[in-house]
This record gives C-alpha cells, structure tokens and sequence, in this order.
C-alpha cells in the first residue's frame, strides 16, 4: 500500500477527496432523509476506487438535494488531473532542457577540446618555424664565412697574379737592359774599329797587314768574348725570367684549380673547419679528370671529408685551362681546404 502510495500521489489524493466528499454528501442526506437511503461508503484501495466511484455517484443521483453534485466533483477531478498533466509536462520540458543543456555542454567541450589541440598544434608547429629559421641562421654565418674565406682567397690570387705581372715586367726591364748591353757593345765595337783606323793611320810605316791582322784578331776574339758573354747573360736572365715567370703562371694554374673545386664543395656532413688534404689528379689536356686521389690528410679529415673532396673535383670537369700551354701539367697536386 505505501508503494503503491508513493508511485501514484496523485491518484491517492484524488481518491482521499473523492471519499470525502462524498461523506459529506451523505452526512447532509442522512439528515435530510430517513435512514433507508442511508449508503455505506468505506475507503478502498485506489484500484477499487473507480468501480465505488461509478457505483457511488450512479447512487446519488436519485437525490434531489446534495451538498456537491457530480459536476463539481468532476471539475475538481479535472483540475486535478490538469495539474498533473501540467506538472509532467514540465517534468518532461525540463527534461528535454537538461538533455539540450547537457548535449549543449558537452558540444562546448568538444569545441574546447578542439581547440587546446589547436592551440597546441599551432605552438609545436611555430616552435618547428622556430627551430627550422635557427637552422637557416647558422647556415647563413657558415655560408658567409665561406664566401669571406673565397674572398680572401681571390685577393690573395689577384695579389700573387699582380706580383706575377710585376716579374714578368721586370723581366722585360732586365732584356732591355740586355738590349742596352749589346748596344754599348756595338758602340765599343765603333769605337774599337775607330781606333784601330787611328793605329793604321798613325803606324802606316808599320807592318800594316800584320798590324791590321793582329787588331783584327785581337777585335774578332774581343767581340766573340763579347758576344758569348752578352749572349750567356742574356739568355740566363732569359731562362731565368721565364722559369720564374711559367712557375708564377703554373701556380696561378693550379690555384685557379684548386679554387674551382672549392667553389663544387658540397657536403651533409659536419666537417671540422681545420680539415685539410692533398690532392693529386691526373687530367687530360682537354681539363677532364682521369683519376683523383685524395690522402695525405690531417687528424680533422674524416672518411665523409675524403669523399666529398673528389666528388667536388669530379663535379669541377672541365677543369680551368692553362694560361699558356707551357705549364700544363697531367699531374697536378695541392692542398685542400674547403
């Protein structure tokens, strides 16, 4: 019963009323009428309720006088039953509420979420940015550092090639200077020949074909010592020029080489700025490589710096021609250091 009490509250109460009012509709009655119409009313369960109710109002209705009529009963019940819909259809508004609220809450979680992963995506992605433009920095100094060293490679190229320029133009001062030798020659050769003309003049009573034989000899052989002298000097300065001067061109040569392969330099690897080796190709004279070899290196010079060394040299083909055709060399030999 108290079960029962507690699902249906509603019901219960309706039926509480119903009963009293009816017990008041027959109180007024049995006052008003003899006790053979008295009706007995007892309290049912809720269940038996409708059938006692039907019975009970069909009963009545022979009255002619009551204190409720059926009507008011029934607009009571109404009301009742009004409410109670009233009441489960805000149960049932507030229930949708709730599940709207909670569907709603849940999709501003889902958006939260959505956007703290953003959030997070964006900040591991400008700390890559980051990352990556610090890469980029440290890439930029070390290009430039080489492109200073390349620098100051060139002027030190352009400054040997103007020293170069400077011998050959000695060298040209020291054959004029020659040239000029060999025209005081001459002139002592005038003069000599001017002399031995006043020796005939003066000694004409001398044996003047003995004489004359005599000068010429002594004139002949003055003049071939001369000759070979200025001719040995002359040539020695000229040998020596030129030695000096295809040595400064072969070095430019090779420099010029050996900067060719610097420019092909290539690597992935981190190599030591101290890293150096020595060279050695054979080329043929069109400037293409036969073969590389690179050994001869410092403690700094790793496997990875050998092989980058003669991709670089293979990547330089054709290498730079000679200035002049003298100092070609199949061989050629210097140190690198990129």
């Amino acid at each position: 019963m108290i079960r029962f009490i507690s699902r249906h509250p509603v019901a219960f109460a309706l039926a509480i009323l119903l009963h009293i009012i009816i017990l008041l509709g027959l109180s007024y009655q049995n006052f008003m009428t003899p006790d053979d119409n008295t009706i007995k009313v007892t309290l049912t369960s809720p269940d038996e309720n409708a059938v006692d109710q039907k019975n009970t109002v069909e009963k009545m209705q022979p009255m002619k006088t009551t204190l409720l009529d059926a009507k008011t009963v029934q607009a009571a019940l109404d009301k009742v039953k009004q409410q109670e819909a009233d009441k489960k259809r805000q149960q049932q508004e507030l229930a949708a509420q709730t599940k709207e609220e909670k569907r709603r809450i849940a999709l501003l979680q889902q958006q939260k979420d959505a956007e703290r992963k953003k959030i997070e995506q964006a900040k591991l992605q400008a700390e890559a940015e980051k990352r990556k433009a610090e890469e980029a920095a440290k890439l930029a100094e070390i290009q430039k550092q080489k492109v200073e060293a390349e620098k100051q490679r060139a002027i030190a190229e352009a400054e040997k090639a103007d020293k170069a320029k400077q011998q050959a133009m000695l060298a040209e001062k020291q054959r004029q200077e020659a040239a000029k030798l060999v025209a005081q020659a001459e002139s002592q050769k005038a003069a000599l020949q001017e002399q031995i003309k006043k020796h005939s003049e003066e000694k004409k009573l001398l044996e003047q074909e003995a004489l004359k034989a005599r000068l010429q000899k002594e004139q002949e052989e003055q003049e071939a010592q001369i000759q070979q002298q200025i001719a040995a000097e002359e040539s020695k300065k000229r040998e020596q020029a030129k030695a000096k001067e295809l040595q400064n061109l072969k070095e430019v040569y090779v420099n010029s080489i050996a900067s060719n392969v610097r420019q092909k330099w290539r690597t992935a690897a981190r190599i030591s700025d101290k890293a150096e080796c020595v060279i050695s190709i054979t080329q043929t004279p069109n400037g293409m490589v036969s073969s590389v070899k690179v050994d001869h290196c410092n403690q700094f010079a790793n496997a990875q710096f050998r092989k980058d060394a003669e991709s670089a040299v293979l990547r330089s083909q054709p290498l730079p021609q000679p200035p002049v055709k003298e100092v070609f060399d199949r061989n050629i030999q210097f140190k690198f250091k990129p």
